[in-house]
């Protein structure tokens, strides 16, 4: 049997995903769902269940080492993705269509909203001019709006908590000598909304 905590902001998913697991005939009880809004003694209550054989993380760093030490004192085993800063390389001698095609998958797939996406990219000074202009030309050309829209390519972010964060990374980076390409504020009107951002020369200090 599963049980499926998952984050306090999208826990309607959850619920779709173990629907679709009983229609697919899964007997009841094999997937269970529990949503709260405070994690933390939920967790604890599980870890410290001696029925509980394995737990599987995806997220933060931080709260992966909480769970990890939470998880060691029961002597549980553990599968964890945490967070990252996935690098994208282009050389001299690439195919500047390919690449820039290559880095619209990594870092625009499903929106951008994958723990696996490219946050950063690395291009040598040969192929660095034509690969920024042509990045920030695809990203600039990318729709933005309701993810209930088919016409979407990039829609909101989860909370405001979320677009505030991006603003600062970006404000930081610009602070310390980085180019906005594109994007680079937030965007005016409602809803949780950070255009696609191309920032260049980002020193290696930045937030």
């Amino acid at each position: 049997t599963v049980i499926l905590k998952p984050a306090s902001e999208t826990p309607l998913t959850a619920y779709a995903l173990a629907a679709l697991y009983e229609e697919a005939g899964v007997p009841p009880g094999v997937v269970n769902v529990i949503t709260t809004s405070n994690p933390a003694p939920v967790t604890a209550a599980m870890l410290a269940d001696a029925r509980v054989r394995k737990l599987s993380f995806t997220g933060s760093t931080g709260v992966g080492r909480v769970l990890l030490a939470e998880a060691a004192k029961h002597v549980i085993s553990c599968s964890m993705e945490l967070g990252g800063n996935a690098p994208f390389i282009v050389l001299d001698d690439a195919d500047l269509e390919a690449a820039l095609d290559g880095a619209m998958i990594a870092k625009m797939r499903n929106a951008g909203e994958a723990c696996t996406a490219a946050n950063r990219l690395y291009v040598q000074a040969g192929i660095h001019d034509a690969f920024a202009e042509g990045l920030r030309k695809r990203m600039a050309a990318l729709t933005i709006g309701p993810g209930t829209d088919t016409e979407t390519e990039c829609g909101p972010m989860i909370t405001r908590k979320a677009v505030d964060r991006i603003d600062r990374l970006v404000q930081d980076a610009v602070a310390r000598g980085a180019k906005v390409l594109c994007g680079g504020a937030i965007a005016a009107g409602r809803g949780f909304f950070y255009p696609p951002t191309v920032l260049s020369d980002v020193p290696a200090d930045a937030a």
